[in-house]
């Protein structure tokens, strides 16, 4: 029995850690002393001895165990004397590595965030859920506004997309060809909707092959008529208000249809691909399936490499201008959705900047043949650069590698500088106080409020959690506890909000808010939550703010029962948020629990009591309203804010101690995943 007997030979490590004991055991199977078994005597006494050692070992780990995940904090940073946790990483006192890996990571230096995997029983593995997800900071939200002696919020899952057995039960039925008048008007409203802010496709070529579809019913490959059903479940998903069921979600058997192109990758992918590849991906947005479209960008992505789209290629190789034309704006916009897809979820994208080598979007050349197939360069210019900083936002301050010697403050400072100077080199055409502007611009400056909210809602959500923590005291917070600079930071935030919320309605007012569009809705609901937050600093814009979140509500309610995927995800954020508020709301009015006050206070005499950072806010004055046109760079223009992106350092070290302790999470250092296994 050589096993047995090495087991036997084991001795008792004095490592209380129980992975350094379970490894210590493991290293020491091959080296432990026979024992010998010759008698019945030596074989009672060895079994005798190993079940003791097995008890032992079992006590000597339950002891080393916490008793709880939830724990105290200073519970769970307990370094052993054998490793020490730096976020997600293990860094060992005896690596001899050499270089900078042996140098102590500074805690102002790098934000090791600790993966977040949900666990629910209705998925086959855990889900990593990003911190820069809206719905992410939705559920930190309510956990900074939640009552500390109850039950911590829970996340709540995305269960509102289209499922896969529906898709794969569409791909399989027997989709007819729409009607040539049909069919024309769904590619024209594609196109139109689609070439708003990308360039995928040719327009003449589209309309071409669309023409030799009509009279020949058997023309194209499988390829070129993906791309029409792709375009027609666009088409018929901006033609589209309203849907009396999910079952009839504009567009989706059109998709499952054009999908069939997914079962067999090119071995060598042509431009065709790629833009079958973006079609899919853009509809599943819209679909809520945002894990399909990341990957399907991603695909695209990797096609566009294997041809040499992210290089340019030499006249004499392709003499076409438009030829090559397409394929650097092709290029483009595959960056520009693996870039912002990316983001969207806090994954890394597929292509570095340093890789690239393709010249920018130019504008047509007079005389060019298919010069209409390409239009406004500068607006492609902006959008993908834009793209480029959201990317850059999200690894400074939400990414997992280390920083440097930048901190949170100077990676902030830096982000809303490179904004300020995207809305500065803006053409004068792609302003939103240009009265012929249209409503390009309004989408880039919407992607822009939504980077600016990105970069700065943590520190609106430390801001909130200090004024929190000081309830119910009448006290308002000192600027020890959150400096002027803080202050004005958050401000800006949370004007970048009012001015999405104001350019939406807008948008739905005029008719340019379609009512399945992704983008627009998650701009709704990302600027909804910040409204909700700052309701709750008593500034001097709070009450209309609380006002503004709950119009928002109901314009997202719209959607929701419209059919919206996206929507019904996040009415069900707001409605646990809702009532979150109101909890506070009732709280601070002395109505806890639906107990009435026993002061006596008239309720404008218990408002009037909370003051907080509202006070601090109040003394740069009242925030402006913003004039009904006004440029996306408004919030990064105000004067304090100017001065404060002027100066070198900025006075945020209330936030460096906050953010870095333990490098256990973003917004907090105790991060516990016990309370996100279940749906809410």
């Amino acid at each position: 029995m050589p096993y047995l007997q090495d087991v036997v030979g084991v001795t008792p490590e004095r490592s209380s850690a129980q992975g350094s004991t379970r490894a210590k055991t493991v290293g020491t199977l091959a080296k432990a002393p026979s024992v010998p078994t010759r008698d019945g005597i030596g074989k009672s006494s060895y079994i005798d001895g190993l079940l003791d050692e097995i008890r032992r070992l079992k006590s000597q780990n339950a002891q080393s165990a916490p008793s709880s995940i939830r724990d105290d904090v200073s519970q769970i940073t307990t370094q052993t004397n054998t490793s020490s946790y730096i976020g997600n990483k293990v860094t060992t006192p005896s690596s001899g590595r050499g270089g900078s890996d042996n140098e102590e990571p500074s805690e102002a230096a790098t934000l090791e965030v600790r993966p977040w995997f949900m666990n629910a029983n209705v998925f086959r593995t855990p889900i990593l859920i990003s911190e820069v997800a809206d719905a992410a900071f939705t559920t930190r939200f309510r956990q900074v506004i939640s009552d500390p002696e109850e039950p911590q919020p829970k996340h709540i899952l995305r269960l509102n997309y289209a499922p896969d057995k529906e898709l794969m039960t569409l791909v399989k039925s027997d989709i007819p060809w729409p009607t040539p008048s049909r069919s024309r008007f769904l590619v024209e409203v594609a196109l139109k909707y689609v070439s708003r802010r990308y360039h995928v496709v040719r327009r003449s070529s589209i309309m071409e092959n669309l023409e030799q579809s009509i009279h020949n019913p058997s023309w194209g490959d499988l390829m070129l008529r993906s791309k029409l059903w792709a375009l027609f479940a666009i088409g018929e998903l901006y033609s589209t208000r309203s849907i009396p069921s999910e079952r009839d979600f504009p567009g989706m058997a059109y998709f499952a249809k054009a999908s069939r192109i997914l079962g067999l990758l090119d071995e060598r992918p042509g431009t065709d691909s790629i833009e079958i590849m973006l079609l899919l991906s853009f509809y599943s947005l819209v679909l809520n399936r945002r894990y399909s479209a990341f990957v399907m960008s991603g695909t695209a992505m990797r096609m566009a490499i294997v041809m040499g789209l992210h290089l340019n290629i030499p006249e004499s190789q392709l003499r076409d201008p438009d030829l090559r034309e397409h394929r650097k704006r092709l290029f483009w916009t595959t960056y520009i959705f693996d870039r912002v897809w990316a983001s969207k979820l806090g994954h890394p994208s597929a292509i570095q900047d340093n890789d690239i080598g393709v010249d920018l979007p130019s504008e047509p050349v007079v005389g060019q043949t298919f010069g209409a197939d390409f239009d406004d360069a500068a607006y492609h210019i902006a959008n993908l650069r834009l793209a480029a900083l959201v990317t850059k936002t999200v690894r400074s301050i939400y990414g997992q590698r280390n920083q440097g010697d930048a901190t949170l403050s100077t990676r902030v400072q830096q982000a809303l500088k490179d904004l300020r100077a995207w809305v500065e080199d803006l053409p004068a055409h792609l302003q939103i106080d240009n009265p012929d502007s249209g409503p390009k611009p309004i989408s880039l400056h919407l992607s822009f409020n939504q980077c600016a909210i990105l970069a700065t809602r943590p520190i609106l959500l430390h801001i909130l959690r200090t004024q929190v923590a000081s309830w119910p005291s009448s006290s308002p917070v000192t600027d020890a506890q959150v400096p002027a600079s803080a202050i004005t930071l958050s401000e800006a935030c949370i004007r970048c909000a009012r001015h999405s919320i104001r350019l939406l309605t807008d948008s739905w007012i005029d008719g340019s808010f379609a009512t399945f569009d992704y983008f627009y809705t998650q701009y709704l609901f990302s600027a909804l939550t910040i409204l909700a937050a700052s309701s709750l600093l008593d500034g001097p814009e709070s009450r209309s703010d609380r006002e503004a979140f709950e119009e928002s509500a109901r314009f997202l309610s719209q959607l929701r029962d419209a059919g919206n995927f996206a929507a019904q995800e996040y009415c069900h954020h707001v409605d646990v948020m809702k009532a979150d508020l109101d909890k506070v709301y009732a709280k601070r009015m002395g109505l806890a629990l639906g107990e009435q006050h026993t002061r006596g206070l008239a309720a404008e005499d218990v408002s009037s009591r909370f003051t907080g950072v509202g006070s601090a806010m109040s003394q740069f004055g009242p925030a402006p309203m913003l004039p009904a046109h006004t440029t996306a760079g408004m919030a990064l223009t105000e004067p304090s804010l100017e001065e404060l992106l002027a100066q070198p350092v900025l006075d945020l070290q209330f936030l460096e101690a906050s953010f870095y302790d333990d490098h256990q999470g973003l917004y907090w250092p105790d991060f516990s995943t016990e309370n996100w296994n279940d749906l809410a």
